[in-house]
C-alpha cells in the first residue's frame, strides 16, 4: 500500500503544470473555526462538540444531521470524498436556522467543485501503520459546469490492533444554467472489508477493567464487518429577487453483508473475562429523506423581515437482528484464543419502517443595531412499524406541533444578548451491541431545550460567546437483563464557553468548556436501578488549541491542542469515577513547492505523554483511549 501511495503520487507530481490553484494544502481546522463549539475540515476535527456528543447528547443519533443547510436523514457516516467540512450549530450559531434543533445541528458542506482545474493528491502514514491515498478533482466542463471526483484506498489499523480496508469514491457536478439558479446531483461510495471493530469491556462489578496492553488484538480475527455505504442525491438553490428556494432529495444506505460485534463480559480484576461475539447474518438500514423550503424576504428600512415554508420528510426502513451468540470461552482478556469460526444458525430478522412529514412555518426578523427575533411552529406526522418473526406488527404514532422561538439583543456593536426555546420530535437512541435486543431502535421521542447567552467581540478578530441551557428527554439504558429500555427521563443544564480569534500576528487561538450537570429521574432512580446521575457523564469537558504561523517564516506552522476531561461517572451510586484527565498534542505544517505545485507536510504527535485511561457508554461497556501516536500526511494541489 505505502509503495503504492509513493508511485501515484510521484507521477502527479511529475505531471505538474506551471500554474495551480491551492486548495486541500491550505485545509486547517483552527484558521477555519468560527468559534470553538465543533468544526472539522480536511480530516482535522477541532472543538468540544462533535456529531455524536454535544451538551451531553448525539445529534447524529437525534437525526440532527443538515446536508448543505437540508434535512437529510443519515444512516451512515459521510465520505471525506464528498464533504468539504463540518460546522456544529449550538447556542448563538444556531438561530440562523428557522428550524432549530434541541440536541443542536451538525451541519456538512459538500465538497463544491470549483472553476479551475486541479488535481489534490494526499497520502497519509500512520496511526499505527495505517496507510491512506486520497485523489480529489474538480474539471470546469464549461463556464457554468463543473465536475468533481473523488477516490480514496484506506488500509486502517485501529489502537485495539484491528484491521479494516475501506474503498471510497464520489461524483458531484455544480451546475448554474443561469444566474441564481444552482443545482448539484452527487453520489459516494465506501466499501468495507474485514473491518474489525474495537472490542466492548463490562465488568463483573463497580470497579474499572485491568490495565491492558494497548494496540494489541484480543478478539477473533474472523469477528469482522463487510459491506457498503451509499450517500446520493440532489441539492438546488433558486434566487429571484427576494424569494429563496432551496430543495434537497437524498437516499442514505448502510448495507452490511456481515456484522459481528466483539465483547469481553463479567470482567474481573484479574483481567479473565468471557469472551463472546455476536454474529448477525448482515443488516440493512436505508431512507429517503429530503426538505423543501422556500423563503421570502422584504426589507423594510433598517428592518429585514424573512418567511419561511417547509416541507421535509423521510421514508427509512431497517433490516436487523437474527443474529447468533457464540461463547468463545473464560479466559485472560490478553491471552487471546484461536477459536475457528463456527457456522452460524442464523434467525429470523426484524423489519422496522419509519414514514414521518413534517411542515413547517416560521418568521425571521431583523433589525439593524437592535436585535432579531424568530419564531417557528412544525406539525409532524410520525409512523413507525416492527415487524418481528411470529409477532403482530407494532405501530406507533405521534403527531405533535413543534414550537420554537429566538430573539437576540444587540447592546452595542460588538455585544449581543441572545436566548431560545426549542421544542423536538429526534431519534431516540438505538440499543448498542450487548443488548439483548441489540439493533432496536424505539419510537421518536419528544424533547425541549433552553438557552440564553451573549456573543462579545472583546477586540476586532477575538470574539467571546457564553452560555447556559437545559436539555430533557427521555433516558434509554440497560436493565438488569440487559434489555434496552427506557428507564427515566434526563436533564442536562450546564454552561459553555467559546474563545476565538488570531490573538497576536500569526498566533490563532481556540478554548472551549462545557459544563454539564446531568440528571436522571423516573422509577428506575426511585428504585435504586440507576443512579442520579447517568453513566459516562461528566462535569467539565476542555479544550485549547493554539496555532502559530511566524510571520518571518510563513511556510512554517505548530500548533498545540490540550483536551481534558473531569471525572467520569462509571457506576450507578456515582462512587466509581474514571479519572479526569487531559492529553496533549503537538504538530506542524511545511508549506513547499514539488515542482510549480503547491504541498503541504502534515506531522502529528497525539497524546504525547502517552497517557492511559477508559472512557465508557451510558449502558456500561468500557473502551480504552487512545496512545501517542503519529500521523505524517503529505497533499499537493496540481492544477
Amino acid at each position: 500500500m505505502s509503495r503504492l501511495i509513493l508511485t501515484t503520487l510521484g507521477l502527479a507530481l511529475a505531471a505538474a503544470p506551471a500554474t495551480s490553484l491551492a486548495q486541500r494544502t491550505d485545509d486547517n481546522a483552527t484558521t477555519s473555526a468560527e468559534d470553538a463549539f465543533g468544526t472539522s475540515i480536511g480530516g482535522e476535527q477541532i472543538g468540544i462538540y462533535n456529531p455524536n456528543y454535544v451538551r451531553g447528547f448525539s445529534a447524529a443519533e437525534a437525526g440532527n444531521i443538515r446536508l448543505d443547510g437540508l434535512y437529510i436523514d443519515q444512516q451512515a457516516a459521510f465520505s471525506d470524498r464528498l464533504i468539504g467540512g463540518l460546522q456544529m450549530r449550538v447556542g448563538l450559531s444556531a438561530q440562523g436556522y428557522p428550524f432549530p434543533a434541541p440536541t443542536g445541528i451538525a451541519e456538512y458542506e459538500l465538497r463544491k467543485p470549483g472553476a479551475k482545474r486541479l488535481l489534490s493528491v494526499s497520502g497519509r502514514l500512520g496511526p499505527f501503520g495505517s496507510k491512506v491515498l486520497e485523489l480529489d478533482a474538480q474539471v470546469p466542463v464549461t463556464d457554468r459546469l463543473s465536475i468533481g471526483a473523488g477516490y480514496g484506498l484506506v488500509s486502517d489499523r485501529n489502537h485495539t490492533g484491528g484491521a479494516a480496508e475501506f474503498r471510497t469514491a464520489a461524483l458531484i457536478a455544480r451546475w448554474e444554467p443561469v444566474d441564481g439558479v444552482e443545482i448539484m446531483p452527487f453520489w459516494s461510495r465506501v466499501g468495507i472489508a474485514d473491518e474489525e471493530l474495537p472490542p466492548l469491556l463490562l465488568t463483573a462489578g463497580d470497579f474499572l477493567p485491568p490495565r491492558l496492553e494497548r494496540v494489541k488484538r484480543i478478539g477473533q480475527k474472523w469477528a469482522a464487518n463487510d459491506g457498503e455505504t451509499i450517500t446520493a442525491g440532489l441539492a438546488t438553490t433558486l434566487k429571484s429577487g427576494g424569494w429563496t428556494l432551496k430543495a434537497g432529495a437524498f437516499r442514505s444506505i448502510l448495507d452490511l453483508d456481515r456484522s459481528h460485534t466483539q465483547l469481553f463480559l463479567n470482567v474481573r480484576p484479574d483481567g479473565t473475562a468471557d469472551e463472546v461475539v455476536i454474529a448477525e447474518p448482515g443488516r440493512r438500514s436505508a431512507s429517503t429523506s429530503g426538505e423543501v423550503r422556500l423563503s421570502r424576504r422584504f426589507a423594510d428600512g433598517p428592518r429585514l423581515h424573512t418567511l419561511h415554508f417547509s416541507i421535509k420528510g423521510r421514508d427509512r426502513a431497517r433490516v436487523y437482528g437474527g443474529s447468533s451468540e457464540i461463547f468463545v470461552g473464560n479466559h485472560p482478556i490478553e491471552d487471546p484464543v484461536d477459536f475457528p469460526e463456527p457456522v452460524s444458525n442464523f434467525g429470523p430478522q426484524t423489519r422496522d419502517t419509519v414514514r414521518q412529514w413534517t411542515a413547517g412555518i416560521a418568521y425571521e426578523g431583523r433589525w439593524k443595531d437592535v436585535g432579531e427575533v424568530s419564531i417557528g411552529v412544525q406539525k409532524t406526522d410520525y409512523s413507525k412499524r416492527v415487524f418481528g418473526p411470529d409477532l403482530p406488527v407494532i405501530t406507533t404514532k405521534d403527531a405533535p406541533l413543534l414550537l420554537n422561538a429566538t430573539a437576540a439583543l444587540y447592546a452595542s456593536p460588538s455585544l449581543a444578548f441572545y436566548g431560545s426555546y426549542t421544542e423536538g420530535l429526534e431519534e431516540s437512541p438505538v440499543a448498542p451491541g450487548h443488548a439483548v435486543n441489540r439493533d432496536e431502535a424505539p419510537p421518536a421521542i419528544r424533547t425541549r431545550q433552553v438557552d440564553a447567552g451573549l456573543r462579545w467581540s472583546i477586540v476586532p478578530g477575538i470574539r467571546l460567546v457564553a452560555g447556559v441551557f437545559e436539555v430533557t428527554k427521555p433516558f434509554y439504558s440497560l436493565d438488569d437483563a440487559r434489555l434496552f429500555r427506557q428507564l427515566g427521563d434526563v436533564r442536562h443544564r450546564g454552561a459553555e464557553f467559546s474563545l476565538s480569534g488570531q490573538i497576536a500576528p500569526g498566533l490563532t487561538a481556540i478554548a472551549g468548556t462545557a459544563l454539564i450537570d446531568a440528571r436522571l429521574s423516573g422509577d428506575a432512580v426511585d428504585s435504586g436501578l440507576v443512579g442520579r446521575k447517568p453513566l459516562a457523564s461528566f462535569g467539565r469537558l476542555s479544550t485549547a488549541v493554539l496555532d502559530y504561523r511566524p510571520t518571518f517564516a510563513p511556510a512554517l506552522s505548530v500548533d498545540l491542542v490540550v483536551e481534558s476531561t473531569s471525572d467520569r461517572v462509571a457506576s450507578a451510586d456515582g462512587k466509581l469515577v474514571i479519572p479526569a484527565r487531559a492529553i496533549a498534542s503537538v504538530g506542524g505544517r511545511y508549506r513547499f513547492r514539488l515542482g510549480k505545485a503547491p504541498a503541504t507536510l502534515r506531522v502529528q504527535v497525539a497524546n504525547i505523554g502517552n497517557k492511559y485511561g477508559w472512557a465508557n457508554g451510558s449502558s456500561g461497556i468500557y473502551l480504552y483511549n487512545l496512545p501517542r501516536r503519529l500521523t505524517a500526511t503529505l497533499t499537493t494541489d496540481l492544477g
